[in-house]
């Protein structure tokens, strides 16, 4: 009989050290785990809170403005945009008779097929006709249309469009009618439709 006792006191004691050590090593992972997701979750925050200072940081420097002012034979069309970038304008006396590039620092060239943060363009096409080349696009759906109204010249009405306004470019554009021309103010990047949003369109301004 005391042996049959020893025996299940021996076994009981090895199934209660088992059961113990299984338990602190349960302990301990699940510590280590929480522990890891806490580091880690603090890690995410930090550079959440980075990453909005370096945003607001972007921000800051955009401003003040400068002003875009083009030539008064077509409308004297002006805009704000931010300091930190460039502009390059050309004229002409036909076809795209006013064609803006801006981008931050410096302005990519024209023939690099880099997406510009801004395109400024009075084009000696109807508005009729460029608002008509975007039609089948709207109709499928790859772009998206409304009306839009300058908020600095509210006797006209043009449209406000925004998808793949090229082959593989998502950006947004908006088309005025500007007498037998149109106006065109678009950015070729949705990284910049903020900019366009914000400060540039409110800022737009043209004599009708």
């Amino acid at each position: 009989m005391s042996l049959i006792l020893a025996v299940v006191f021996g076994v009981l004691f090895l199934s209660m050290s088992i059961f113990g050590i299984w338990a602190f090593t349960e302990r301990q992972s699940y510590k280590n785990d929480v522990e890891a997701k806490i580091e880690a979750a603090n890690e995410i925050a930090v550079e959440k809170a980075e990453t909005a200072k370096d945003v607001e940081f972007v921000e800051k420097e955009k401003l003040p403005t400068k002003t875009y002012t083009g030539s008064s034979t077509y409308g004297g069309l002006s805009f704000a945009y931010p300091k930190t970038w460039s502009v390059y304008s050309e004229e002409s006396s036909n076809g795209d008779v006013i064609n803006v590039y801006a981008h931050p620092n410096v302005v990519p060239g024209i023939k690099s097929e880099q997406p510009y943060a801004l395109r400024a363009v009075i084009t000696s096409t109807s508005y009729e006709s460029e608002v008509q080349k975007l039609q089948k696009s709207i109709e499928a759906g790859v772009l998206t249309s409304v009306a839009y109204r300058p908020v600095n010249v509210q006797s006209i009405l043009g449209v406000k469009v925004d998808g793949e306004i090229d082959n593989d470019i998502k950006g947004s554009v908006v088309l005025l009618p500007l007498r037998d021309r149109t106006i065109k103010i678009y950015t070729e990047s949705q990284e910049f439709l903020n900019d366009l949003n914000n400060i540039i369109l409110p800022s737009l301004s043209f004599s009708p």
